[in-house]
């Protein structure tokens, strides 16, 4: 006798994933000072920020600011790759939802969802890469519409990850030597 397991609806997951982007939100909102807190834990702080910040697409985490601030105190290349995968580590909720919702999004005929579907088509990898590595509020409608796309999970994550942490590289750098910098020329003592 063969039991047949039952694969959950994908409804569900989308659901779930909706649900716990929501619950981050309000979390966000609820503890705002506490996440601001955590750019005082380093590295951990970086991880935490930036996994809020792939996550939560209804409220602004201020990641950009723990990264640039953090990138002059702490070593700026690890600094971007820790913010980096943790923004890819929480873009993947929303490509969760966009997977699991893929006739929710198929109901809707919207210009940029279009653009984004032929983008996606015609240059994958590199749209995926692009879109993650510049700072841009429309990457997250485009990850959850790559999930309805079924563009490839792992494929996805490891061009957002690249992406993102080349940016967060960046952005760590630009702290790194430009609040030095800043420092310097006001002559404010700082223990950096």
């Amino acid at each position: 006798m063969t039991v047949s397991r039952r694969k959950t609806p994908a409804y569900v997951l989308g659901v779930l994933s909706a649900i716990l982007t929501i619950a981050l939100c309000v979390l966000v909102i609820i503890y705002w000072q506490v996440f601001v807190q955590f750019s005082k834990y380093g590295y951990i702080g970086v991880l935490v920020i930036s996994l809020l910040a792939g996550v939560t697409v209804l409220v602004p985490v201020p990641s950009v600011f723990v990264i640039f601030t953090l990138g002059a105190v702490l070593n700026p290349v690890l600094v971007g790759l820790i913010a980096g995968f943790g923004e890819a580590t929480g873009s993947m909720v929303v490509y969760l939802t966009g997977l699991s919702s893929a006739r929710a999004f198929h109901a809707l005929d919207h210009t940029v969802m279009a653009k984004f579907r032929a983008w996606i088509k015609s240059r994958g990898a590199l749209s995926v890469f692009a879109m993650s590595a510049i700072f841009n509020p429309l990457f997250y409608p485009f990850t959850a519409i790559a999930g309805m796309m079924h563009f490839g999970w792992w494929r996805f994550y490891i061009l957002c990850l690249a992406g993102k942490s080349l940016k967060n590289i960046l952005v760590a750098g630009a702290g790194y030597y430009g609040l030095k910098f800043i420092i310097q020329l006001f002559g404010v003592h700082v223990p950096l």
